[in-house]
Formats: C-alpha cells, sequence, structure tokens
C-alpha cells in the first residue's frame, strides 16, 4: 500500500474549505472546444499522466482539530460525460477529489474547487491535459509538454513563503458600494460569448486603455443603466483578481493571487464612457503593483498567522469565516477575472476551437480568456434580470464588433 502525504492548505484554499458548504461553493470550470470528437479513453490516461505532474490536485480534503489539510489519493480520478449542470457542487465528503474532468461531443471540461487553485494554476493543470490528450490522441512526436517547473515546484505554498507582517490603517472615507438589486433565481445561468479579440484590442487601444480596463468600464456603464436615480450616490465597485506569480519568483499551481479593486460614481445618468474608462485605466495602473499587491496580500494572510486563529477549533473557525464570507461579498458589486492569453504549442493549434472559462457566483461574474483572435467572455449569473448582460454585448455590436453566444439553461451549444 503506498504511503499517503499531505499538505497544508494555502491561504486562499484555507478560506474556502470553511465556505464549501455554502449552497454555491467556489468552482472553477476551464472548457475547450476541439476540431473533432472527444476520445474518452485516450483522455482518461491523459488525466493520469497529467496527475504524475501535479501531485496537490490528486488528493482529498481532510478536516483536522484546526484546519483542512490536503491527502494524496490512492483512487483513480474519473472521466465521465456531461451528465450534470455546469460546475455543479464538487467535494461533498472527504473520498471525493476536488476537481473532474468529463466531455460533451468536442469539449472538454475540467472543473476545480478553489480550494485547491486559482485561475492561473487551473489554467496551467488544463493546458497539460489537453497537450497530453492531444499527443496521444494524434501520436504527436515533437511536442513538449508545457510544464517547466518540478512537482515540488508547483506544490509550493507560494503565500507563506513571501508573507510579512502588515501594517494596519484605519479606513478612510468609507464608501456606499452599489449592489444590483434584481431578483435572483436557483440556479446559476452561464453564458459564453465570444468576440474578435483583435477588434477588441484595438477599440481598448483607441482609448489608450487596456483591455481589461474597457471590460471593466464597459461593465461598469452596463451596471449604471440598471441603477436608480437615488442610487447615484452609490459606488460601483469591481473587484479584480491578478496573478501574484508575475510579481514573485512562483510557479506553484495553488492559489496564488491577490485583490485589487477599481471604482467609479456617477454623478447622473448622464456621463462620458471616455471619462470612465480613463478613470479605470488609471486606478489600474495605480493599483497593480508589487507594493500595493503586497499590502493587500499580507492583509488577507494575517489572519491565518494570528495566534488566536490558529488555536481556535475548526468549528468556531466554520462559524466566523463564513461571516466574513457574507460581509465580502457585500463589499463589491462584481468581479471580473481575466485569465489572459492562452498560447499552446503551434503543432496543437490545428486542433482547438476555443477555450472558454466560467466561475460560481451569487451574483454576477465574468472570466475571460482569449486563443488566437477569439476572446471569450464568461458571464456567471444569478439574476432573472439578464439585462446588464445584454447592455454589455451591446456596446460590443455598437462598435461593430459582432459575437457569439451560448447559452445553458440546459447544456448545449446552440446560440442563443
Amino acid at each position: 500500500m503506498k504511503r499517503k502525504f499531505w499538505y497544508k492548505l494555502d491561504n486562499v484554499g484555507k478560506f474556502y474549505s470553511f465556505t464549501n458548504k455554502d449552497k454555491i461553493p467556489a468552482v472553477f470550470r476551464y472548457s475547450v472546444t476541439l476540431t473533432e470528437a472527444v476520445d474518452p479513453i485516450v483522455l482518461e490516461q491523459a488525466l493520469s499522466d497529467t496527475l504524475g505532474y501535479f501531485p496537490s490536485f490528486n488528493c482529498h480534503l481532510k478536516r483536522g482539530l484546526f484546519w483542512y489539510y490536503l491527502e494524496t489519493s490512492d483512487k483513480k480520478a474519473p472521466v465521465s460525460k456531461e451528465d450534470r449542470v455546469i460546475c455543479a457542487k464538487i467535494y461533498k465528503n472527504g473520498d471525493d477529489f476536488l476537481f473532474r474532468v468529463n466531455y460533451y461531443k468536442k469539449r472538454i471540461n475540467f472543473e476545480v474547487s478553489h480550494i485547491l487553485s486559482d485561475g492561473r494554476g487551473s489554467l496551467s493543470f488544463f493546458k497539460c491535459l489537453v497537450y497530453k490528450y492531444l499527443i496521444l490522441k494524434y501520436n504527436l512526436l515533437n511536442v513538449d509538454i508545457d510544464s517547466d517547473s518540478s512537482a515540488y515546484e508547483k506544490t509550493e505554498d507560494s503565500f507563506d513563503k513571501y508573507y510579512t507582517k502588515p501594517k494596519f490603517g484605519i479606513p478612510k472615507n468609507m464608501k456606499k458600494i452599489y449592489q444590483y438589486k434584481g431578483k435572483k433565481k436557483k440556479d446559476i445561468t452561464f453564458i459564453e460569448y465570444h468576440i474578435s479579440a483583435n477588434k477588441t484590442l484595438e477599440l481598448a487601444h483607441k482609448h489608450n486603455a487596456s483591455l481589461t480596463a474597457l471590460l471593466v468600464a464597459v461593465l461598469i456603464c452596463s451596471y449604471q443603466k440598471q441603477m436608480k436615480e437615488v442610487e447615484y450616490n452609490q459606488t460601483i465597485k469591481i473587484d479584480i483578481p491578478v496573478d501574484l506569480r508575475q510579481f514573485f519568483k512562483s510557479s506553484t499551481s495553488r492559489n496564488f493571487f491577490g485583490l485589487t479593486f477599481v471604482e467609479y460614481k456617477f454623478n447622473s445618468k448622464d456621463y462620458s464612457f471616455s471619462d470612465v474608462i480613463d478613470s479605470v485605466n488609471n486606478q489600474l495602473k495605480e493599483n497593480v503593483t508589487l507594493e500595493q499587491l503586497k499590502v493587500r496580500m499580507n492583509q488577507m494572510i494575517f489572519f491565518e498567522k494570528n495566534l488566536l486563529a490558529r488555536i481556535m477549533p475548526i468549528f468556531i473557525k466554520d462559524y466566523v469565516l463564513s461571516i466574513i464570507n457574507v460581509a465580502f461579498a457585500s463589499s463589491s458589486t462584481s468581479c471580473i477575472s481575466n485569465i489572459g492569453l492562452i498560447k499552446v504549442d503551434k503543432e496543437l493549434e490545428k486542433y482547438i476551437e476555443n477555450f472558454n472559462v466560467l466561475t460560481t457566483t451569487g451574483t454576477l461574474k465574468l472570466t475571460i480568456c482569449s486563443f488566437k483572435d477569439d476572446l471569450s467572455i464568461g458571464f456567471s449569473t444569478k439574476y432573472i434580470n439578464n439585462n446588464i448582460i445584454k447592455d454589455f454585448c451591446r456596446f460590443f455590436s455598437e462598435n461593430d464588433i459582432f459575437g457569439k453566444i451560448n447559452i445553458n439553461e440546459e447544456y448545449s451549444d446552440d446560440e442563443m
């Protein structure tokens, strides 16, 4: 019998392990649409091979006295035909994996709990899975696995490595954050919106802004259209996760991201889009720096390092962190996560049509990625009224950037 190893959860993993009992646990979904139907036998072998590169994914979540932790598994991770709703709850008991791999026609789906990894770390795993699948499927001999770090480096807790004790100041100018009060439904609706990456980037450059700044500005203006006049004194705040690997030396496939945000306050229904995007772009330049991100990272980790928190029994931590989770959810209007450009080996491009990323939410979230000239915008929404999304998409069509929309009311590749 193989000896089992265990891993301490990273800071973010600890937080999400306590919130896993929520009705909407944090789950990412990566999808790739191929040019041919998926072969499940080849996919099973590809998954088995990929787990050899990423040992911290081949784990179960276990409950300790003070913290949850990860224990390596001796079970075979399954591959199945997609037969459940997108981003369905993954972890139910200590024998479950924290990810699932399934397929539907030409599409491979990888869904993973935020307990295990963040957007960039999950992408590394998913790209390796896609590489392995295509290499095995087409017997490709001249393609190297897209992995330049050791198994040890992939399992590093980079939060712990780069933590320094933070300094806390008294918050100034507390603002009332706008919360859209639309009616919600039981299930999340997931929508894929595909537009030209090149044309969208050209539009951003016309405004002397980044692609992320453009998308955030469009989302802010889409929310503005739903505001009542009495709400113009409230601030629209968009959270933006930032990959910390680009600021620190780290190749971890576990959680390692920081949060920044942008804010905008409308004084009336009349506004200039140029003013909004200029403000967003300037805020991103000021906030996405090593100094700013390290301050927020250290503040995130402080609770975990606190002696009282460390000796607090796990059932008390469950309760405290559930309260923090509710408070955190009410501290912003929405969230945009831009995974960025997904590059693959030139030999593999001809087998791939597009990539897509989605995530769970209790409100409205956007997840962005691009592949060649395809910009994929994933909407996750609990709202019955989809006017915010319609206004968002309308902005691009009004700028002669037309796209394709897929919606999942039942899992489908049909266009809306």
